[in-house]
């Protein structure tokens, strides 16, 4: 019985096929149920075929391209041009079914700054694979796309409270390092939207209150509310920020020692999570033998036997990460995708 992790999904026949998969995709990654379709076959879409609101609120649009390699950067530009004429966009998408292409995302990222600067909308690419890990997020509308797939759940594991951990771990743990990315100086060269941050705050709060008990999870919640309103008040001095760091640390401090009261399974979710958010901000390097071997033994404590395919795959492909981010964000959608379906 294949995996969700280890299945190649096949790509769609028709243009109109890969703009639904697209708008359901990401209305799942977003959270954003009100993504729509521009228009109908045969109207002008000025540039747009989906439209609605991201991850953060932002008005964007989405222009969905069914090709086997990847898009050149003249029409990325043009369609970028195109899009003027639907009207007021934070950003623009250009979404693909080629494979990821690291010299058209440098392109374009470029081209995003030189339109930032000018007062036009962002752009960026989303790739197959980004639309992919958006359908696996839910059984049913994977389903829907991909009626033939058929995958058992085995109900070991509440998936609700195993999610809410996994954000907890990766997104709390090093709290203030994401602080810093957002309103420091690689936060200002990269155009970091604080809304993001925002956002992620009030994620953790929901998911404190979900899976802690309240004991447990007030003192989190009320760091949470200091990190923001800090964030959000006007700085005259860098120590300004000392209520922030302060709180976004403790957060951190509270979820290493709330994890020896949970059940064993969701303790090993936490501590790899946790585990991940570290490795994430602060491994330079690209693992080596030891810390592999380590991250599989934690991995195959957190999932069932048959996420193995998954595992092993997944760790074959982060041995050859230069960095610690780029190993902590693949484990941490192959964690995302199988607990999901585990």
């Amino acid at each position: 019985m294949p995996t969700i992790s280890s299945m190649t999904l096949p790509k769609p026949a028709s243009w109109q096929d890969f703009e639904r998969m697209t708008r359901d995709a990401l209305a799942l990654k977003w959270a954003s149920p009100d993504l729509q379709m521009n228009g109908r076959s045969g109207q002008s879409q000025n540039g747009v075929d989906i439209w609605g609101a991201d991850a953060i609120g932002r008005r964007v649009g989405v222009q969905c391209k069914r090709c086997v390699e990847a898009p050149s950067l003249a029409l990325v530009k043009d369609e970028a041009d195109k899009a003027r004429a639907f009207g007021q966009l934070s950003a623009l998408f250009v979404a693909t079914t080629a494979p990821h292409d690291a010299k058209l995302q440098q392109q374009v990222r470029n081209l995003s700054d030189t339109r930032v600067a000018q007062g036009e909308p962002a752009i960026a690419m989303l790739f197959w694979d980004d639309i992919v890990d958006g359908l696996k997020m839910n059984s049913d509308v994977l389903r829907s796309h991909y009626p033939q797939i058929t995958l058992e759940h085995s109900g070991a594991l509440d998936t609700e409270r195993a999610l809410a951990l996994l954000e907890l771990g990766y997104f709390g743990t090093e709290l203030w390092e994401y602080v810093v990315l957002t309103f420091g100086e690689f936060g200002w060269m990269a155009q970091a939207d604080p809304d993001e941050l925002f956002a992620t705050l009030d994620i953790l709060e929901k998911r404190a209150r979900l899976v802690l008990a309240p004991d447990d999870a007030e003192p989190i919640v009320e760091a949470l509310s200091t990190v923001r309103e800090c964030c959000k008040s006007t700085k005259t001095c860098k120590s300004d920020w000392d209520p922030a760091e302060v709180c976004a640390k403790r957060v951190g401090t509270r979820l290493g020692r709330v994890q020896g009261a949970l059940p064993l399974a969701e303790q090993n979710i936490l501590d790899l999570a946790m585990h991940l958010a570290r490795l994430y901000h602060h491994l330079e390097d690209g693992p080596d033998e030891v810390l592999l071997e380590k991250l599989g033994r934690k991995l195959r404590k957190c999932l069932p036997e048959a996420s193995e395919p998954g595992i092993a795959t997944t760790l074959a492909a982060v041995s050859e990460s230069r960095s610690g981010y780029a190993l902590a964000q693949k484990l941490y959608t192959l964690l995302d995708q199988e607990l999901r379906w585990a």
